[in-house]
């Protein structure tokens, strides 16, 4: 009997041993899934933001005035800004005479304009006794004042004194960004000391009937508005050598408002009435508000005294101081332009 239930009770555990294993490969199976087809791979998975910085792209690439950075609206080019390559930068001659006597100084006056406030380091004027056409080079003209430089847009002016007789052709020049800048050309007549502008060599000028002169009392006119008007030589050399330079100072006075459209000192070789035909030469003009003082300076002439007067227009009166006289002495050698 005992033997009975010990075989029994060895086949009841078995049976549970079996059924416990039979349990654990049940649930081993069920810990084990497939991995679902549908997750996404890291690769695939978009970085946060990222889509918002790609509409931020594309709408700074599509904004006016950014598009394409170095084309961008106000920045474009930057060596052809407007002003420079645009066009907008001319030398523009503002002053100068239509003649002079050889020896005498005269003045040159010229612009630089410019848009934009920028520095240069060469401008001047150039000139010849040829005229100069086409595409134009620092070597175009054979002689040129010294050159100057400064912040532009701005005026310049320089003095020149030719020695030789004939027509000098001349050209303000400016070199702006690396690029010339040339005005148009211009002429000075140059004559002989004495000689009226337009007569040819050889040729008397006709003289007209010598008239009377009244004594000059007062140097005063009266001008449209009523005033009472003025000119005076304050300072001049009585006598001086040939080439040398001088200075005269004159002032004008008067008028109501007192305002000097032009003054000038007119000059020759032989004495005049007051006229300015009478007189060939004439400094660069010059004028303000009175009362105001001018002066010019002059080369005198190789030989031959000079008569001069001083000459304004104030209130559209015209008024002439009296005639004065500077002895010039000989002298020797000349230099040429």
């Amino acid at each position: 009997m005992k033997r009975v239930v010990h075989t029994l009770y060895v086949l009841i555990c078995i049976s549970v041993l079996l059924f416990a294993s039979g349990c654990a490969e049940d649930e081993g199976d069920e810990g084990i899934e497939p991995v679902p087809e549908d997750i996404p791979l890291p690769e695939e998975i978009p970085a946060p933001g990222v889509e918002d910085a790609e509409e931020a792209v594309e709408d700074a690439e599509g904004a006016e005035g950014v598009e394409g950075v170095e084309g961008a609206e106000g920045v474009e080019g930057v060596e052809g800004a407007e002003g420079v390559e645009g066009g907008e930068v001319s030398v523009e001659v503002l002053q100068a005479p239509e003649s002079v006597e050889t020896g005498q100084s005269f003045l040159v006056r010229w612009q630089v304009n410019s848009p934009v406030e920028t520095e240069i380091s060469h401008t001047a004027v150039h000139y010849g006794p040829e005229p100069v056409s086409g595409e134009l080079t620092l070597e175009s003209y054979p002689f040129l004042t010294v050159p100057k430089n400064g912040s532009i847009p701005a005026e310049f002016e320089d003095s020149l004194v030719l020695e030789e007789a004939g027509t000098v052709y001349f050209r303000a020049h400016a070199i702006v960004d690396e690029t010339s800048y040339w005005s148009d050309e211009q002429s000075i007549e140059v004559l002989e000391p004495g000689l009226v502008p337009g007569l040819e060599p050889g040729l008397e000028p006709e003289i007209e009937p010598e008239t009377e002169i009244e004594p000059e009392i007062e140097n005063e006119s009266e001008g449209v508005s009523g005033g009472s008007q003025g000119i005076e030589v304050l300072d001049y050399p009585t006598s001086i050598e040939g080439g040398e330079y001088f200075t005269v100072r004159w002032e004008v006075t008067g008028g109501t408002p007192g305002e000097i459209s032009e003054t000038v000192l007119i000059s020759g070789s032989e004495s005049g009435n007051e006229s300015l035909a009478d007189y060939p030469t004439k400094s660069s003009p010059q004028g303000g508000t009175t009362p105001k003082e001018f002066e010019f300076r002059l080369r005198a002439p190789i030989s031959g005294d000079i008569y001069f007067r001083a000459y304004a227009v104030v209130d559209d009166a015209e008024i002439f101081s009296p005639e004065y006289e500077i002895s010039v002495s000989e002298a020797s050698g000349s230099s040429g332009y």
